[in-house]
């Protein structure tokens, strides 16, 4: 697939995936947080906001999802970029999204906002060890760091079968990088909604498609580590593909509201505490089990 094409097939792709997750996401889940009501028919004024750092937080989130959705295979073909780091590629420019929140945020100069840049700083450093070891499981597996090349190697058996720690801990952290409940803090509600109380007009609608986009994202890559990407019978590899991530979504999404949102502290202690050591567990098990030549060969 050529530049053009892959890059259309990209965009379609993002603005398709970012419209169901919208709606998935306000029928199952109350519209806080990053999937909180945001003011679209005109923008805020804002007497403190800083004229270039403010209007390029959304602009990089925005830019940090589409190139993400680059890598992700909705069939062995159906690819915008197939690299041959696409996992890596992926966790580097997610960190755009990261970016863009603590650029508007610090940008907006609004009290709120720039403690939200704080906080999303923090979250960062909570989720990013975790999840790089939620990957680490998949990617050894697979022998590979492209994405069609994991999901081609999980044609026998999903990774799910064989690292269900690791899938469960991908969960956890996939909620972490998408600012889902109950890890919404950096836009949660004592904080006025951080940034996103601070937009409004164009900007409200680059973050709104930016937020659910990456939801979208992080569904679809776990899909693609853990659940086949495409793989299944009977029907066409982009709609497996597209029922896994939704379900994934789903998923997440519920299992999310079962618990009470959690603090930048409960987050560091939680991952310092549980998710690493869990994550390093499943590395040592999937070293195991790849010496004892279970998996793909």
């Amino acid at each position: 697939m050529g530049i053009i094409g892959g890059a259309l097939l990209t965009l379609l792709a993002l603005c398709v995936g970012a419209a169901l997750t919208f709606f998935l996401e306000r029928a199952l889940t109350p519209a806080v947080g990053a999937a909180q009501p945001l003011e679209l028919g005109r923008d805020v004024q804002l007497t403190r906001a800083d004229r270039w750092l403010y209007p390029a937080g959304p602009v990089s989130a925005l830019f940090g999802v589409t190139v993400a959705a680059a890598v992700l295979p909705f069939s062995p073909t159906l690819i915008g970029a197939d690299l041959g780091i696409g996992a890596f590629y992926l966790i580097v420019v997610l960190d755009f999204v990261v970016l863009g929140v603590a650029l508007g945020s610090w940008g907006a100069g609004t009290r709120n906002a720039v403690e939200g840049f704080y906080r999303i700083t923090a979250q960062l450093i909570s989720y990013v060890v975790p999840l790089g070891l939620a990957y680490v499981g998949a990617l050894m597996m697979a022998a590979s760091l492209s994405t069609t090349q994991i999901v081609e190697a999980q044609r026998d058996v999903w990774f799910i079968v064989l690292q269900p720690l690791g899938f469960a801990l991908y969960l956890v952290t996939g909620l972490m990088q998408a600012y889902r409940a109950p890890f919404y803090e950096p836009f949660s509600e004592h904080l006025g909604g951080g940034v996103l109380s601070a937009v409004g007009g164009w900007k409200a609608l680059a973050w709104r498609v930016s937020l659910a986009g990456l939801l979208f994202v992080v569904a679809a890559m776990g899909a693609v580590l853990y659940l086949g990407g495409w793989l299944g019978p009977w029907l066409p590899p982009p709609v497996w593909m597209l029922l896994k991530t939704f379900g994934l979504m789903a998923l997440m999404l519920w299992l999310g509201r079962r618990f009470q949102p959690l603090s930048t502290a409960q987050m560091l202690g939680l991952s310092w505490r549980i998710l690493i050591p869990a994550g390093l567990l499943n590395v040592l098990i999937v070293g195991g089990l790849i010496l004892l030549g279970v998996g793909p060969q």
